[in-house]
């Protein structure tokens, strides 16, 4: 069996969570934060960010997976339908911009929120998202989806392991401009095609993986597998611990595709019971706008309310909390306006 839908949700959902950690714990603890358990030093929940550094992968994997089954429903109507989704994500960039850097930066006197007219105009746009750190994924994606059609097309006319295989070397050289040669110009706009040229040279390997996963049906055949296992359930959740260890103990994130694939696959083997599946359902709608706002929450605007909470887990809850009224109240705008979109 394929990938589902309500498992796209799910993994979505299990992704934003991972960003969550990623944001809160992947940094120097102290002054921010108490722990009880410490591995070298470092608390247990820094490792464990480190491994949610999945999180962009398995974004992007999922939307490979899913706009690429869409191409090959029909490809005719493929790019009319990414225009589509892309005037919705852009229809939630603006709301949240409306209400976090215009209203409550003006508000509450931030300096350089809203800023000014050409600063709003380039966040809009998401030319430069300078409002937010974390946007520098929308921007990304949206060049993505706009060059999914050729990557699909190219997919389906050569060999799809040679495409996959020079999407790879592309990215390893956009590693390396990503970490190791981050600042080679000083021209602004050189700059940007820099930024942007190597972000969208990792993002497009990690979503062709879900293209050819699809095509090749991995989840099916992995799924083969473990169906002859007693307990595969089991057996998924303690390869998950392993992929983790694995993780705590390799720090480049050049392995975050793989070990996002891994996850993925073992995920997807878990029975997770009703609680879990309600659970998760219930944060599906929301996992855009979480992504979009929490940054406001524990970096811009509240830092200190935020990890006022001491603990990790309570501050993890605080912040998840405050995405998801946040959420609420961006869904009322955007449920009334997506319609004039459409």
């Amino acid at each position: 069996m394929e990938i589902t839908v309500k498992q796209s949700n799910h993994l979505r959902v299990t992704a934003v969570f991972m960003m969550l950690c990623l944001h809160l714990f992947n940094t120097n603890y102290k002054g921010l934060f108490d722990s009880f358990i410490f591995i070298k030093q470092q608390p247990l929940v820094f490792y464990i960010s480190r491994f949610c550094d999945a999180c962009v992968p398995i974004f992007a994997f999922v939307s490979g997976y899913g706009l690429y089954y869409k191409y090959e429903k029909d490809a005719g109507s493929f790019a009319k339908g990414n225009f589509k989704r892309l005037k919705k994500l852009y229809l939630n960039l603006w709301i949240v911009i409306l209400i976090f850097p215009v209203l409550v930066g003006w508000l509450l006197h931030h300096p350089g929120m809203p800023g000014s007219f050409s600063k709003l105009f380039l966040n809009l746009t998401a030319i430069n998202v300078s409002y937010s750190f974390i946007w520098w994924y929308f921007t990304t994606y949206v060049l993505v989806v706009i060059s999914a059609p050729l990557l699909f097309y190219w997919t389906q006319k050569y060999n799809e392991w040679l495409v996959l295989l020079i999407s790879f070397v592309i990215y390893l050289v956009a590693f390396y401009f990503r970490v190791y040669k981050t600042d080679i110009f000083t021209n602004q706009l050189l700059h940007w095609f820099h930024f942007q040229g190597a972000r969208y040279g990792l993002i497009q390997f990690q979503f062709l993986l879900g293209a050819v996963a699809l095509k090749n049906k991995w989840n099916h055949r992995f799924g083969v597998v473990f169906e002859s296992l007693k307990y595969p359930t089991l057996v998924a959740v303690i390869l998950i611990i392993l992929l983790f260890v694995f993780r705590a103990f390799v720090a480049n994130f050049i392995v975050s595709p793989f070990t996002a694939l891994a996850f993925i696959l073992l995920w997807n083997q878990i029975s997770l019971g009703e609680f879990m599946t309600k659970f998760l359902d219930f944060f599906a709608p929301h996992t855009t706008n979480i992504w979009l706002c929490h940054s406001f929450f524990y970096v811009t605007f509240f830092k200190d309310f935020i990890f006022g909470a001491r603990f990790p887990l309570l501050i993890f809850i605080l912040l998840l909390f405050c995405s998801l009224v946040a959420s609420y109240i961006i869904n009322l705008f955007y449920n009334r306006l997506q319609t004039y979109i459409s």
